[in-house]
């Protein structure tokens, strides 16, 4: 048989009338959303808008509405559970990707049209929806719509999209989510050259309905002002903000860094401690260590040894910490040193079980003598595995009869493929000391005479060679 001709679309479709192909798409656009989406993706914009310069909708807000409509939220979710990424809405990219193709071809006016009728019509649908529905979705979808009109300001009349974006963010659909974030965005960059005192005064406004001034709301509010100032060059003034601001805490941070900087060291202390005094109660003083730290930086400078002592004890009370370990003990001299690390063994050593604080101590002074006993007393291969570099170098003999007890104690009380592999790690592990190698290979032909018939045991330690 000769070949066959391949059946081409254009075969088929270029002798059809207009009517004939105009009437198709219209049926068959009826009963495939996908089809109707792309048909007004392409021919939307060849649309005459009759709304333009009106409150009306614009063209593009029916059709988004209908594209979202047709999307289901209860499927989104359920993949929700077994997808780590953010869910994705092919009728959002694909008029998302339309209003920046919109940019590329600069038409400004439709990619401004696309984008608000994006950003009214999604909130809508979030808001319809209820609860904190916007996490399933990418954030890109709050946000893209917002950047992509920031694109097209730069052609078009700045002052029309600012009014905009200040009437349109009053409206209730747009509480949740951060829309509202994405509004004051875009309005700090049109504020640039539009009208910086009206963004400055909003700010203003929405602090003084804030009650609580060291809120994380009113922090946002104050961070875009200061932001702003400096985007106008205004550095003192945004510097101003910050210093008039310290119920913020991490305003505070950049005051008191600051005063260390200059080598204020009083100023930053005060700043400290009125701070740690005002959250005395706060049941969670444990997160304030970047304030002690900042007290103990500045000891050190001052050279104030009895700050210094106190501030870095109060790291390691509960538990070694080696910066902080070395801080402590660079506060003695000598001979006050040994004194004060027995007091320090003790107080780590005062349970009836294994501290591994007291064990970090010994470790951290090299004292391998008294270490290598203080493991022997709570044997167990996780302390041996920890400290054999430093216990090996100076007791390799007792650091191996120590593997090797422990070793063969685990072999006794675990069967199974990943123990064996464990146990193969540990004699690669103790291959390393001197004498080690010999003393693995024994090991392995020991257990072959009293394993023989853990077949998965004799298999996996065959490999050690």
């Amino acid at each position: 048989m000769t070949g066959i001709k391949e059946l081409r679309l254009e075969d088929y479709i270029q002798n059809a009338s207009v009517e004939k192909l105009r009437d198709f798409i219209i049926r068959q656009a009826k009963y495939s959303p996908e089809l109707l989406n792309a048909v007004l993706l392409e021919f939307a914009p060849n649309l005459r808008d009759t709304n333009a310069g009106s409150t009306e909708e614009n063209k593009y807000s029916k059709i988004i509405r209908k594209a979202l409509a047709s999307v289901s939220y209860y499927d989104y979710e359920e993949d929700y559970y077994y997808e780590e990424e953010d869910q994705e809405i092919d009728e959002l990219d694909q008029w998302i990707k339309k209003a920046w193709d919109c940019i590329d071809s600069k038409e400004y006016d439709e990619a401004i049209l696309i984008s608000k009728a994006l950003i009214e019509e999604y909130s809508r649908w979030l808001s319809n929806i209820g609860g904190e529905t916007y996490l399933l979705f990418s954030s890109e979808y709050r946000s893209e719509p917002f950047q992509i009109i920031e694109q097209a300001s730069e052609h078009r009349d700045k002052k029309q999209l600012f009014d905009y974006c200040l009437s349109e963010m009053e409206k209730e659909k747009y509480t949740e989510a951060d829309f509202y974030h994405n509004f004051h965005w875009l309005l700090e960059s049109l504020a640039l050259t539009v009208d910086p005192d009206a963004f400055i005064a909003l700010q203003d406004r929405m602090l003084a309905g804030i009650e609580d001034k060291s809120s994380g709301e009113a922090k946002k509010i104050l961070e875009r002002k200061i932001n702003f100032f400096k985007r106008l060059g205004q550095e003192d003034k945004a510097w101003t903000l910050i210093k008039e601001n310290i119920q913020i805490e991490s305003f505070c941070l950049d005051v008191v860094n600051k005063k260390i900087e200059e080598k204020d060291f009083p100023a930053a202390k005060k700043i400290i401690n009125e701070l740690l005094e005002e959250r005395e109660k706060d049941a969670n003083r444990h997160h304030y260590d970047k304030w002690y730290k900042l007290l103990l930086d500045i000891a050190q400078k001052e050279n104030d040894i009895p700050v210094t002592r106190k501030l870095a004890y109060r790291f390691i009370k509960n538990g070694f910490r080696e910066e902080f370990f070395k801080i402590y003990k660079a506060a003695f001299d000598p001979a006050e040193w040994a004194e004060e690390r027995e007091k320090l063994l003790k107080h780590y050593s005062k349970e009836k079980y294994f501290s591994s604080s007291a064990a970090d101590l010994l470790a951290s002074e090299s004292d391998s003598g008294r270490l290598i006993k203080y493991i022997e007393k709570y044997l167990t291969l996780d302390n041996l595995e920890k400290y054999f570099t430093i216990l090996s170098y100076d007791y390799p003999e007792k650091t191996l009869d120590l593997f090797i007890k422990a070793i063969t104690s685990y072999a006794e009380n675990n069967t199974g493929r990943s123990h064996y592999e464990y146990i193969l790690s540990l004699l690669k592990k103790i291959s390393q000391i001197k004498g080690g190698k010999k003393a693995a290979l024994d090991l392995v032909a020991e257990f072959g005479l009293y394993y023989k018939n853990r077949k998965a045991m004799m298999e996996v330690l065959g490999r050690f060679k």
